[in-house]
């Protein structure tokens, strides 16, 4: 008796040692909740945080796009694109890429240098008109297309009529130090917002 006694024994020694293996700290569990808790919370900031600024799911975009050729004195109209776009999209793609994107088709530095200014106001459909700044370019002399993306982050939310004013301009420096003269336009471009 005494031997199947201590065989027992041993054997709920056994049980007893595996059960406290097999049962996780009460720490490592509650370390859980929290790191599901913090990626829960990091989930909802991220999918919340566009639709809180752009004040809905949907947003208004508005791209216009134009053409120019420096040491001339011309440009193209501005052709307009409008465009409703998810707030996420607008906020992770389109917005991190900048207001104003130029893109050179045949440019050279050869001939000589220009410096081109784009200056910005937005009228709204309120008759507030917002300044939207200056952008500088430099580069060489030649044809380059630049498309302005305009929504909510530049007014652009309200049903009604929007103008947009674009002061152009270039300042050319040929080869060999000669200035042309400074070459100036204005463009308009208007378009109306609805269903927002």
């Amino acid at each position: 008796m005494g031997i199947v006694t201590k065989s027992n024994t041993q054997c709920f020694s056994g049980v007893r040692f595996e059960e406290d293996m097999a049962a996780p700290a009460p720490k490592a569990k509650s370390r859980k909740k929290l790191a599901l808790a913090i990626i829960a919370i990091a989930v909802i900031a991220i999918v919340a945080t566009p639709v809180a600024l752009a004040g809905s799911y949907r947003v208004p975009l508005e791209i216009m796009s134009f053409n120019d050729t420096t040491g001339t004195t011309t440009t193209s109209n501005i052709t307009l694109t409008s465009q409703v776009v998810t707030a996420w999209e607008y906020y992770f793609s389109i917005r991190t890429q900048g207001m104003v994107r130029t893109s050179d088709s045949s440019v050279s530095s050869n001939g000589g240098t220009t410096n081109i200014t784009l200056t910005m106001t937005l009228t709204n459909p309120s008759n507030q008109t917002i300044d939207l700044g200056r952008t500088n370019i430099s580069g060489g002399i030649g044809s380059r297309t630049h498309t302005i993306y305009l929504s909510v982050d530049q007014g652009v939310r309200a049903n009604g009529s929007y103008r947009l004013d674009l002061v152009f301009t270039a300042n050319v420096v040929l080869l060999g130090g000669v200035v042309e003269t400074t070459f100036s336009t204005t463009l308009h471009s208007n378009f109306t917002l609805s269903g927002f």
